[in-house]
């Protein structure tokens, strides 16, 4: 039984390396497009696939949920506070 722990514990290491994690960011939107989303600090967002955009407009606080994809944040979620 020993034996079988470091070679299972190294396999659940090694998938858990590739799970993309979640984040979050909050701020007021300056713009925003159906690929695109900027927040007051800079901060560039690539819209994710099945994000609505629609209703969100510059001047609105959001709170934003993304996930790091190829050296972008893309977002997963976005909802208006």
């Amino acid at each position: 039984m020993k034996k079988l722990i470091a070679p299972i514990a190294a396999l659940a290491f090694m998938f858990s390396a590739g799970i993309a994690t979640a984040d979050e960011a909050a701020g007021k939107i300056t713009a925003v497009d159906a690929q695109t989303l900027v927040l007051e600090d800079g901060t560039t967002f690539t819209i994710g696939e099945g994000v609505s955009t629609e209703g969100l407009q510059p001047g609105t606080e959001v709170t934003v949920s993304y996930e790091e994809k190829d050296g972008q944040m893309v977002v997963t979620d976005v909802t208006a506070n």
